[in-house]
């Protein structure tokens, strides 16, 4: 009951902030936004990479991309064994929505999962600016979707703790995997081959 009322009283405070207009849109724009430029990110390093004949620095982007997916992974089963319904199904017909999205489950939120699954492997893989860069950007994303009524501030607050404690042990577990390090070498054979 008494995190029923926080997460309430969080998300009617967050919520007030967009009244108005200018933040409206850039709720809009940044709650969903932000995600899109870690595919760009690895499609486009990657590419650079290949450019200079780095493949040991492949290695790592591969990394950052299975430690993601292990994350999300992760995320989706903790949505089927923990479902809390999202903000919207409590207080209807208080605010309007800011975002259409899939009526699935509020914890844990898939975009936080990603975005700081992302930035975790970003920093352990040694690019850490670009992750010091990212971090606003995931952050901003997180409580745009907040405010638009589609997570429980607790909802992101509880993952983001969870994913401090071990999302580094994540890392460099996935690191150590023989047939991890046996799949990368021949991912980057056979992009080689293609020229990619």
């Amino acid at each position: 009951m008494l995190i029923e009322n926080l997460n309430e009283i969080m998300l009617i405070y967050l919520n007030k902030l967009w009244n108005n207009p200018i933040i409206e849109k850039c709720v809009w724009v940044f709650a969903d936004a932000p995600i899109f430029f870690i595919p760009i990110f690895l499609i486009v390093t990657w590419l650079i990479l290949t450019y200079k004949n780095k493949n040991e620095k492949k290695n790592e982007l591969l990394i950052i991309l299975y430690s993601t997916i292990l994350w999300i992974i992760i995320a989706i089963i903790t949505q089927h064994l923990f479902h809390f319904d999202r903000p919207e199904n409590y207080i209807k017909n208080t605010w309007k929505l800011l975002l259409k999205h899939i009526p699935d489950a509020s914890f844990p939120s898939d975009h936080a999962t990603v975005s700081f699954a992302f930035l975790t492997s970003l920093y352990y893989a040694k690019y850490k600016k670009t992750s010091y860069i990212f971090f606003p950007f995931a952050l901003i994303m997180v409580i745009s979707r907040v405010i638009a009524w589609v997570h429980w501030p607790l909802d992101i607050i509880v993952w983001i703790i969870i994913w401090i404690t071990s999302s580094y042990i994540t890392f460099k577990y996935i690191k150590k995997l023989k047939f991890i390090k046996k799949l990368n070498q021949s991912i980057i054979k056979i992009t080689w081959y293609i020229k990619l």
